[in-house]
């Protein structure tokens, strides 16, 4: 893999950003209760990497969410919809990238989520981007800086 093969980090929110399992359940006003995860996204904007949510969740909430932990800044686009058809939000969004000149095949898409229940989808639809399957593949966002670091090198 050439240097620069990844362009676009597509991050699910519930279970991989933030320990809830539904952030569309609770009940505003939400909280910071832990750290370590905005220096990631820091270093993920610093390497000119583009940030994603990619989240099956109602929107408004997940947005508000976001702002209330102070992590909304780094994110450059949202697809956040109320179903379970992530590989349909990814292709909006890939469509919505080159809609503004920006070139993103799947193969340069990393997609992060704590649940494989997509990933058919996203192979058969969008392509073969690289799924990281949060809390397995990675266990934490230390983990994950290292294996983007190491992709980026190569």
């Amino acid at each position: 893999m050439a240097a620069k093969e990844v362009k676009l980090v597509a991050l699910d929110l519930d279970g991989t950003l933030w320990d809830c399992e539904d952030i569309s359940l609770l009940i505003p006003p939400f909280r910071r209760v832990r750290e370590g995860i905005e220096d990631f996204l820091k270093w993920c904007v610093a390497k000119g990497l583009i940030l994603a949510t990619l989240s099956w969740n109602d929107p408004r909430k997940a947005l508000e969410a976001l702002k209330a932990l102070g992590l909304l800044r780094y994110f450059r686009y949202h697809a956040v919809e109320y179903h379970p058809r992530k590989h349909e939000m990814l292709l909006k969004l890939l469509r919505r990238l080159r809609d503004e000149g920006i070139n993103v095949r799947p193969e340069e898409v990393v997609y992060v989520d704590d649940r494989d229940i997509h990933v058919d989808y996203m192979f058969k639809y969008v392509g073969p981007v690289k799924f990281l399957h949060f809390g397995v593949d990675v266990r934490d966002f230390h983990e994950l800086r290292k294996v983007l670091e190491e992709l980026l090198s190569n």
